[in-house]
């Protein structure tokens, strides 16, 4: 690894002097175009003098020569000298294009130049995240071989730990059942003598063995809950193994993860390395394109040397010549720069696409990283989960086992004392039973009394546990009921706040409305009187119209006599009509003129009604 990452450095190291150098030339190159582009002012410069000198001298000529031979000589000499002027002046345009082509290239070589350094600054970024990541992997081993030590003296002691309380329980369970054997005997014996001389008392002195059989039973409770909390010690103790034996897998299970990272490791160091290769073409590349850069400047270099001198054959001998040379190297500069444009282009180009792939391997290591990362931080999650999970059991076991001593000891000196008491007290029956015979007869009666008293008393406080039973399931259901009570008026007085809230918006919304409402009314009225007024105008107006429609020009056959006072017609008395309803009336019932039609201004003759109408 270390290896590889020095021949890195050094590479890197190259590509940096490398790019310098480039940067140099490039700068030097600017340099050489401005010293040119001065020059090339300067010797326009000259050569507008030039001119300007030699049209003075031709002006000069043709004033002093007459013949028309020589004019002619010099109008085509002004002619051929203008051409030859436009030829530079085109000459000029294509050299600026020229400049302007190198400052792209140069502009498009900055931005390679720049790429370049941005993939070896993430070069150098995913160098030192792969040194963090075998860093991290490292002393990720090294805390799994730690715990796995830890792990594996822990399992140990705890086998060693459970070895020895299996010799102890083995050793004291012997103890005990010897013990227990010897009481059992001496048990026997003394209930054969006590058969064979107390047959007729067997009855009162089987009550005391039926108590001591009841201790012994207690006894054997005891020893058989001690046996039941070993056993449970025991699946405790299988559980660790198995839990063990799952973080075993486990561990495994992480050292393949562990593996398959360092696989993943591997890859990306091929993949670094193919990146690297691809940086090394690219450098190739485009050393090949300054190479190309430089020759295209040569070449240019000498085409515009070359057009100077001719141009300056061309203004002292002929200017066909000139033009040819010219055209000639134009299509060759132009050829030469298309074809330089269309490389530049092209590696642009794959310059762009490799630098998309470039970040897309860049992306694609950081969403390496970051699972990395979050497996890195579940596996210290799940060891201390798990080391805390040990430490608990660890305690737990040792807190049982501790318990478990105790109650063996416990054990021991109760059925010691439990011994000694069964000597004493089958010492002291043979002393008591002759007095329990004789106080046996007066217990028995006491007994009998109290026996039938507590009864009572057990019947009463049965109907009192009852009732008291019932009352507490009554207090209880009261508590649920309470309980749903308080939780309905929380929810009643919440529903009461929000209906108050909505009460009041629409207090205020009605308030709102109401005044609105008047307003609206208001506007109503208003609203109907005017409808109203022009209802009534309607109406007139269609009044009028069916008049109006009602109106047609009378024939004078039709009508003998004047429609408003009834004279009849003669010769002295003639007809007139209406020109507003059409209808006939005499001379002095039409005496009257007014404007009938708005087309016509005249007024002309109309009845009485219809000048009533007319006439405002």
């Amino acid at each position: 690894m270390s290896s590889c990452l020095f021949f890195k450095n050094q590479s890197n190291q190259q590509l940096n002097n490398v790019l310098e150098n480039e940067q140099q030339q490039t700068n030097s190159y600017r340099i050489q175009i401005e010293t040119l582009t001065n020059e090339i002012e300067t010797l326009e410069h000259a050569l507008n003098e030039l001119r300007q000198e030699k049209n003075e001298l031709l002006i000069a000529k043709v004033n002093n020569d007459q013949d028309e031979d020589e004019r002619n000589v010099v109008r085509q000499l002004i002619q051929e000298k203008e051409e030859c002027e436009q030829q530079i002046k085109e000459l000029r345009k294509q050299i600026k294009h020229i400049n302007e082509g190198k400052e792209h290239i140069q502009e498009d070589f900055e931005n390679i130049s720049k790429q370049l350094t941005q993939i070896n600054h993430d070069k150098n970024q995913l160098q030192d995240e792969k040194v963090q990541l075998s860093n991290d992997i490292n002393s990720l081993k090294q805390q799994l071989d730690d715990l796995n030590k830890d792990k594996e003296q822990q399992i140990n002691e705890l086998n060693q730990e459970l070895f020895s309380e299996r010799e102890q329980y083995i050793s004291i369970n012997t103890k005990l059942e010897n013990d227990f054997r010897q009481a059992n005997d001496n048990h026997k014996q003394e209930m054969e003598r006590l058969d064979t001389s107390f047959q007729e008392n067997n009855l009162k002195s089987t009550e005391k063995l039926n108590k001591l059989e009841i201790e012994i039973n207690e006894l054997k409770e005891s020893i058989h809950q001690q046996e039941e909390l070993l056993n449970e010690t025991k699946l405790h103790l299988n559980n660790v193994q198995r839990e063990k034996d799952n973080q075993d897998k486990e561990l495994g299970n992480n050292k393949q993860a562990i593996d398959g990272l360092e696989l993943r490791i591997s890859q990306l160091s091929i993949e670094l390395d193919k990146k690297n290769k691809s940086i090394d073409r690219l450098t190739a590349h485009i050393r090949r394109s300054i190479d190309q850069v430089n020759k295209t400047q040569q070449y240019i270099q000498h085409n515009v040397y070359t057009s100077q001198m001719n141009i300056l054959a061309i203004i002292e001998q002929s200017e066909q010549e000139s033009q040819k040379i010219r055209s000639e190297t134009l299509e060759e500069i132009h050829q030469e720069f298309t074809n330089y444009l269309s490389v530049v282009h092209t590696i642009i180009v794959d310059n762009k696409t490799k630098l998309t792939k470039q970040t897309e391997a860049q992306q694609n290591t950081e969403k390496l990283w970051n699972k990395l990362q979050t497996e890195h931080n579940q596996l210290t999650k799940e060891y201390d989960e798990e080391k805390q999970k040990f430490e608990t059991q660890i305690n737990e076991l040792h807190n049982s086992l501790l318990k478990v001593s105790e109650s063996l000891t416990e054990v021991t000196q109760a059925a010691d004392r439990q011994r000694e008491k069964c000597e004493n007290q089958i010492a002291s029956l043979e002393h008591e039973l002759t007095n329990v015979q004789s106080d046996l007869e007066s217990r028995t009666k006491k007994y009998e009394m109290q026996f039938s008293a507590l009864t009572e008393n057990l019947a009463t406080v049965r109907g009192e546990l009852k009732a008291a039973h019932e009352k507490l399931v009554h207090f209880e259901q009261v508590k649920i009921e309470k309980a749903d009570l308080h939780t309905r008026l929380i929810a009643s007085q919440d529903e009461s706040q929000v209906l108050l809230d909505r009460s009041l918006t629409s207090e205020n919304r009605s308030e709102k409305l109401l005044l609105e409402n008047g307003q609206l009314a208001k506007k109503n009225s208003d609203l109907e009187s005017a409808l109203q007024e022009i209802a009534r105008e309607y109406q007139s107006l269609q009044i009028y119209t069916n008049t109006i429609t009602q109106r047609r020009w009378l024939n004078d056959h039709d009508v003998h006599e004047c429609m408003k006072c009834n004279q009849t017609f003669s010769l002295t008395q003639r007809k007139h009509h209406c020109r507003s309803c059409g209808n006939i009336f005499c001379d002095t019932c039409s005496s009257k003129t007014a404007i009938v039609a708005a087309a016509s201004k005249k007024p002309q003759r109309v009845c009485d009604q219809c000048f009533k109408e007319l006439t405002p």
